[in-house]
């Protein structure tokens, strides 16, 4: 989880006001933070030295507390808490020792248990508490735990991979590695009232694996046959198979995470073996390749309730753009039907001065301190005892996130967890996050996959000393506790969304200490909430329950024929709250599928996962506050696959593609004509071709479409009167890779004379060419400071050089192919020019001024143009190789001024180049 990454200074932010202004809080949302005890980042500040002492077990739990009430201030509902940083244990383990990090002699007593304290302390406050274990790694620094309790090197030596940096890890290949990890966790949740499990992304180790580094495993466990890197990403799934199950036998509704690596793989095929595409642009380390992390196969397998990858990038970043990130973990997650939870990195959050809500000044008294310059004690004491890191990002970045993750979603499930804990304690970032994305509570999202038992109702809800109290039947589950003012009481629809949420409740009392002032003007309620994050109905205090009546289906029908997309619809009953929607793969709702609560009575199937050419049944529960759900009859669906052209040629993956492809389908239905699209990357936003009304089953792609040496998306969708079939399946296909000719220019002749001021360049044609760039020069050497260089696409082959004055030209060309390959550059071609006019280019003066001596700060330039012209500004070292770029636009006649930055540049000299489209002019500059 400790990783450093460059993010870029935010210059201009703008917030959508589809993503921000008036965006509706969830009443379902993951929303936790990842308290680090590693090198005691977080949690401890201060370490219980030998033979222990009361006064150090009370300062490590005075700090825990600080953190979780900041926490609950900051309206969060869970916590992952690290138990298990490097093979140690913050808590009495039966296989690895006491952490240093905990005590100052690794594997001595501290006295006291720190996980049942922290357990014990966030359901006080109503948060979750999840486990955070480091699966694998064992030592940060070689040698760092030698002759020490716990010392796998020692003890269980073919357990240990160490690395060429220091680092050590437990082998991920070794069986008996894998049953540690899993008894670890199985004593975790058998001795301990958690809510969850989380793992890191450590995996084998960043930076990549020698192919020999972990023999010993190769040679007892690998089959001969198997790839070695799918061996390696065998043995991390297995592990997490192993750790699922083992929750399962014993406490199923312990939830189970993994946060890998925000960028899966960046490798089309791998992607396509799972039936999904990659999003486009998105650059950087390979996880499936690098570290042998697949969190799809993790989804795929059902071995994970959620994954949080760490999408640690901003979103205005290029190569791993947040807009594009968060939205396809979205889709990939809905797709096998799990919950998807975004790690956010807080290292660059900039100090802010949002003030604390009001609301809270009273509430949390004991917290926002008016005496401290705005500033909560958390605040406070995190700003006076930790380093300040370098600034970056306004809080209103991570808000942004925030809102893309809820846009994104599709299973009523969004989160977000931030890295690390004490960072939500900058200055105004917690009162931020509570005055805008927090401002109302939220619940933890439902597992449906996980079983729901019918529960029984609170009773005897009552105020007695400044507690909340009812009395329940019900073990092992946790209470939703709501506010609502009297004057809304009697309405529908209080229960939908967070708005009168005050807290949730392990047990059946609920402090009213900090809500003194809504006891007189509210009306309490308590709903049951189980482990699972099932809501069952509320029980409003001192208020009769009205007669419940269960829904009537409307569609589909029973034992419809249908295709995805439909709507569930069903009536409305008078004074309903709310309906839950269930949607299972079997007639007895052991495998559900769905489970959504709705204030409408009709939903899209769409956001459901389901698979085509299978049956389904469906059937809606009716919510009353103070009454049990009653529930509808149940219907069954068979989901039709959905028809879709299917493409002939090319196929998926098909390489050698010539430029002019007969682009081939199956027959369809009579009636229908074809569209069909053509992009650079698989989300089709970089479409190049887009043709409908097609007829047939083929078609002749044009020339200059496609070019060689490149890679092309294509999918297919039918069309009629009456309806618009789903596009095809996407073929990802590669063109030919022959090289184009070396380019020979024709016009104008060698030795030709061309009248001015301009000349028309036009070089061969060659269908292999993806464009030409020329050059243009009064020397035959083409020196750097007396050349014009530009570019044109095919099938282009005529460049316009304008402005040109009268004399001896020398111009050659070369072809573009490929991503950035070109061929040789063309025989050089001299000819005459001779202006029509005299005069006609000397009133084309151009005028750039700058100091000729500059120094650290910025440089002041001027120019004017007599004349509107595209212009390019920028500066080169006596190499010729620009070292700053500045303006690079269209600009109008006139007088201009700008500033560039030469702090950066070394002693030297330089030259300043104004380019124009009639013209240069080149400064010298010195520092």
């Amino acid at each position: 989880m400790i990783r450093n990454f460059t993010l870029f200074l935010i210059t201009f932010f703008l917030i959508s006001a589809s993503f921000y202004s008036g965006a509706q809080i969830p009443k379902r949302e993951l929303r936790s933070s990842w308290l680090t005890t590693v090198w005691g980042l977080d949690w401890p500040g201060i370490k219980i030295p030998s033979g222990g002492g009361q006064i150090y077990i009370d300062r490590q739990k005075e700090q825990l507390s600080r953190i979780l009430d900041s926490m609950q201030v900051a309206g969060t509902n869970a916590v992952f808490f690290q138990v298990r940083p490097e093979c140690d244990a913050m808590y009495p383990s039966s296989f690895e020792p006491w952490s240093a990090y905990l005590v100052s002699n690794r594997g001595a007593d501290p006295g006291y248990d720190p996980l049942q304290y922290a357990v014990d302390e966030c359901h006080k406050r109503g948060l979750e508490l999840h486990a955070w274990l480091n699966p694998y790694r064992f030592e940060s620094v070689a040698g760092k735990y030698a002759g020490q309790p716990g010392d796998y090197n020692q003890t269980n030596p073919e357990w240990v991979l160490s690395y060429s940096g220091g680092g050590s890890i437990l082998d991920p290949g070794n069986p008996a590695v894998r049953q540690r990890i899993s008894d670890i966790v199985e004593e975790i949740v058998v001795n301990y009232d958690i809510d969850g499990i989380v793992f890191d992304d450590y995996f084998y180790a960043y930076g990549g694996t020698p192919s020999s580094m972990d023999q010993y495993s190769q040679n007892n466990w690998k089959p001969a046959n198997m790839d070695l890197h799918d061996w390696r990403r065998q043995n991390v799934n297995k592990m997490v198979a192993d750790v699922y199950e083992t929750i399962q036998k014993n406490k199923p509704w312990v939830t189970f995470g993994v946060s890998p690596f925000g960028i899966w793989t960046v490798d089309s095929q791998v992607a396509a073996s799972y039936g999904l595409s990659l999003p486009s642009g998105v650059t950087g380390m390979d996880a499936y390749k690098t570290i042998y992390c697949d969190p799809v196969a993790w989804l795929n397998e059902g071995t994970v309730d959620y994954i949080s990858p760490q999408l640690y990038w901003p979103t205005t970043s290029t190569g791993q753009d947040y807009k594009k990130l968060a939205p396809w973990w979205s889709d990939v997650v809905n797709h096998f039907g799990r919950h998807l939870y975004v790690s956010h990195s807080l290292s660059n959050l900039d100090e802010s001065d949002y003030p604390p809500p009001l609301a809270l000044k009273s509430a949390y008294s004991n917290f926002l301190r008016t005496d401290l310059q705005g500033l909560s004690m958390i605040e406070y004491f995190s700003k006076m005892s930790s380093k300040t890191a370098t600034a970056g990002y306004d809080p209103s970045e991570f808000g942004l996130q925030i809102q893309w993750n809820r846009n994104s979603d599709k299973n009523n499930a969004p989160g977000s967890v931030f890295f690390r804990s004490t960072m939500i304690y900058r200055q105004g970032f917690m009162n931020y996050l509570r005055t805008h994305e927090y401002e109302n509570r939220a619940l933890p999202p439902v597992k449906p996959w996980n079983s729901k038992e019918d529960r029984s109702l609170p009773q005897n809800i009552r105020i007695e000393n400044d507690r909340l109290l009812w009395n329940s039947d019900e073990e092992n589950v946790r209470f939703v506790v709501y506010a609502i003012p009297e004057l809304q009481i009697e309405n529908t629809g209080n229960f939908n969304d967070g708005k009168y949420i005050r807290g949730i409740a392990y047990s059946t009392s609920f402090d009213l200490t900090d809500l003194q002032s809504l006891v007189d003007d509210h009306v309490f309620a308590v709903a049951v909430f189980d482990r699972n994050g099932n809501e069952f109905p509320p029980v409003i205090m001192g208020k009769a329950p009205q007669e419940n009546h269960p829904v009537t289906l409307l569609s589909p029908e029973d034992e419809e024929n249908i295709y995805h997309g439909f709507m569930f619809d069903w009536e409305d009953v008078n004074n309903a709250e709310s309906y839950l929607l269930e949607v299972a793969a079997d007639s007895l709702f052991k495998s559900v599928v769905a489970r959504h609560n709705l204030a409408e009575s009709e939903f899209s199937s769409s956001n459901i996962p389901m698979e085509e050419d299978s049956v389904y049944y469906w059937r809606v529960y009716t919510r009353m506050a103070g009454v049990k759900d009653t529930v509808s009859e149940k219907r069954s669906f068979k989901l039709l696959e959905l028809p879709r052209p299917r493409l002939v040629y090319p196929l998926n993956e098909t390489a050698n593609v010539e430029l002019t492809p007969v682009i081939q389908w199956e027959p369809f239905e009579e009636g229908y004509t074809f569209r069909m699209q053509i992009s650079t990357n698989n989300s089709f936003t970089g479409i190049i071709f887009d043709q409908d009304l097609m007829e047939g089953t083929a078609f002749e792609l044009p020339l200059g479409v496609i070019f060689s040496y490149s890679s092309y998306y294509l999918r297919m969708q039918a069309a009629s009167d009456q309806s618009t079939t789903v596009w095809s399946d996407v073929v990802r296909f590669s063109t030919v890779t022959t090289p184009p000719s070396i380019p020979t220019i024709i016009s104008p002749s060698k030795g030709e004379s061309v009248a001015g001021p301009e000349v028309d360049l036009t070089v061969s044609a060659d269908e292999l060419a993806k464009g030409f760039t020329f050059q243009l020069s009064g020397s035959s050497t083409f020196p750097w400071n007396d050349r014009i260089q530009q570019s044109i696409d095919a099938p282009l082959q005529t460049l316009t050089m304008s402005g040109l004055k009268d004399g001896t030209w020398y111009a050659k060309a070369r072809a573009n192919y490929g991503t950035s390959s070109y061929t040789d550059w063309s025989e050089v071609v001299s000819f005459s020019l001779l202006t029509t006019s005299s005069g006609a280019i000397d009133d084309l003066k151009l005028s750039l001024f700058a100091p000729t001596l500059i120094a650290d700060g910025p440089i002041r330039i001027s120019y004017t143009l007599p004349k509107n012209s595209r212009v390019k500004l920028f500066i080169t070292d006596l190499t010729g190789r620009r070292v700053k770029q500045g303006q690079h636009s269209f600009k109008l006649k006139g007088e201009h001024s700008l500033y560039m930055q030469g702090a950066e540049l070394p002693r030297g000299l330089y030259f300043l180049t104004l380019e124009t489209e009639y013209g240069r002019e080149t400064l010298k500059l010195i520092k």
